[in-house]
């Protein structure tokens, strides 16, 4: 009986992920370790934003550049504080994440093959540049034309008052729907590396991802006027070339 040879020989099963072989319950105290330094990281990050939060409020209410400072009006005596927490909050994750990101990828990279290591190295730093820059451009370009569009119209039919709840709501989650549309180019690399989209499937569709993109923005921003629609549609559509261009060169 002919032996195969060298060449012939069958090719070597994937090496497994170096998942350490801890119980179950191992498992379930590292994940609660992690969840109490990341609370831990929150809480402190919470406190450290509290002193700055006047100056995040003044800084939201400065977007809107054509509002009268009189107009915003605080209509609940809880509304203060809860506007103060809510800020701080939001302050408090922004000091914490780089904590928490690093309690996730410590828990989950031990189960991770070599290759998917690699691709998550890349794509976190990438995620945090990428959205602060949506953040920034959520502040300095989308949040002025929006408020003043709209300003514009409420005074049309009165002398507007703003309820600083309501705003400060609404400022920060158009910011933070700014933040996570940016993270198109980075979900785009992913899927292509990992095989769920091929380049040339994503440029033969691009006309529907534009539409597709179209009708996203219309259902994420807070606000049904066709100026915020396109500032945050616009972005997401060249952020998806962006990603198209990274999926095909690398």
């Amino acid at each position: 009986m002919i032996e195969p040879s060298a060449s012939q020989a069958p090719e070597s099963p994937p090496v497994k992920p170096p998942l350490a072989a801890l119980p179950f319950l191992e498992h379930l105290r590292e994940l609660r370790k992690r969840l109490i330094i990341s609370i831990t990281a929150l809480f402190v990050g919470v406190l450290a934003g509290f002193p700055l939060a006047q100056r995040a409020i003044d800084g939201l209410k400065v977007m809107c550049a054509t509002c009268n400072p009189d107009s915003f009006k605080v209509l609940n005596l809880l509304d203060g504080f809860a506007t103060y927490f809510r800020v701080s909050l939001i302050l408090g994750l922004v000091v914490a994440m780089p904590v928490i990101l690093y309690q996730i990828v410590a828990f989950v990279v031990p189960a991770l093959y070599a290759r998917e290591r690699r691709i998550l190295y890349i794509m976190l730093p990438g995620a945090a540049v990428l959205f602060a820059l949506g953040m920034l451009f959520g502040y300095v370009i989308v949040m002025p034309r929006t408020m003043a569009f709209l300003d514009v119209i409420a005074r049309q039919l009165a002398e507007p008052g703003y309820d600083i709840v309501l705003f400060i709501r609404f400022a920060m989650y158009l910011l933070l729907i700014l933040g996570v549309a940016f993270q198109t180019p980075l979900v785009i690399y992913a899927f292509a590396k990992v095989g769920l989209l091929k380049p040339e499937v994503m440029k033969r569709y691009r006309r529907h991802a534009l539409m597709a993109f179209a009708v996203l923005a219309a259902v994420l921003t807070p606000t049904p006027d066709p100026v915020t629609m396109l500032l945050v549609m616009g972005p997401m559509y060249l952020l998806y070339e962006v990603g198209l261009f990274l999926a095909r060169v690398f």
